[in-house]
């Protein structure tokens, strides 16, 4: 079947239209897996609309929200601690803007300065509102630096959170709908526009948002980690770090890699991992990182060429750029 991102691309231009209506933030964001509307591609076309990239060394900052498991953030922890500097990370550094700047390869991420635990400070059923607000208070409250420039913040949200996007009457759901997004704020911190992601954790949804137990994908009963939360958010994280640093205005007003006329890097190669191997314990995988195993999907190659505003096509989806 093949990946469809004229199916996919109502939901984007949805997403920005209603969310500029009721003043919220441009929001991409990752719809749960869809048989028969996502699957195995070649190549997809991205648009270039103009816009800045993430052109400095990324820092990777994570609020913790709620209960997380041990086993979980340790997983997460070391997936961040390790990904910069990776052939597969590396595909990101083919995206560059009109300055010639490059994405570059490296993520700096120390759990000890760069994360936090945030006990339900909002409460247990979340809009986009209250993650933008924990994100608002973990920096006015100096437990995150204030990173504009070269900073991610990521909130990640424990298996009993629900969270959900309100956008002109059409709701994009933790588990029904969404497995996470991202989306620029000018809000969080006054004047400054600050990039943030939702991720939820995936074991609330397993059948919709973790690719190994997916029933369509690889129908796995166990992840490469045994932790289907750990295992399944890096693979979303992943995501949403990669469309951040190749697209981090979406479109205010100066979008970058996707720009409301295609998909972003990561949503034309959303749930496609190229080959796979199989774990001790018999789950899927296809990325090792630090002797660890991870599923992880594969982003969309550019040619590495200064651009100007128009729609590739001799793109394709890959797991790592040497």
């Amino acid at each position: 079947m093949k990946h469809s991102w004229m199916f996919l691309l109502p939901l984007w231009l949805l997403c920005f239209a209603s969310a500029q209506e009721v003043k919220t933030p441009p929001v991409n964001v990752m719809p749960v897996y869809q048989p028969g509307a996502q699957g195995p591609q070649i190549a997809g076309p991205i648009f270039y609309g103009g816009g800045p990239i993430m052109s400095g060394a990324t820092n990777v900052y994570v609020v913790f929200y709620g209960d997380w498991p041990a086993a979980s953030i340790n997983i997460i922890n070391g997936y961040l601690q390790h990904l910069g500097g990776t052939l597969f990370y590396n595909v990101n550094s083919t995206y560059s803007d009109t300055t010639g700047a490059h994405v570059q390869n490296i993520v700096n991420y120390n759990p000890v300065t760069n994360s936090i635990h945030d006990n339900y400070s909002s409460g247990k059923t979340l809009v986009d509102a209250d993650v933008q607000t924990i994100v608002a208070n973990a920096i006015a409250g100096g437990l995150l630096p204030n990173d504009e420039a070269n900073g991610v913040y990521f909130v990640l949200t424990a298996v009993d959170v629900a969270e959900s996007l309100d956008l002109n009457g059409q709701n994009f759901a933790f588990c029904t709908s969404m497995c996470g997004y991202h989306a620029p704020s000018k809000t969080i911190v006054t004047d400054e526009i600050i990039k943030y992601s939702f991720v939820g954790n995936p074991a609330q949804c397993p059948h919709a948002c973790d690719a190994n137990i997916h029933a369509f994908l690889f129908n796995d009963t166990n992840t490469p980690n045994g932790d289907v939360g750990g295992d399944g958010a890096v693979n979303v994280i992943f995501h949403e770090l990669s469309e951040t640093v190749s697209d981090p205005h979406v479109t205010l007003p100066d979008g970058a890699w996707g720009d409301l006329v295609t998909g972003e890097s990561g949503d034309q190669c959303a749930w496609m991992f190229g080959a796979t191997h199989l774990a001790p314990n018999g789950s899927h995988f296809n990325e090792t990182i630090n002797k660890t195993h991870y599923l992880i999907q594969q982003l969309l190659r550019v040619p590495k060429v200064n651009r100007g505003s128009q729609l590739y096509f001799n793109v394709s989806c890959v797991k790592s750029v040497k």
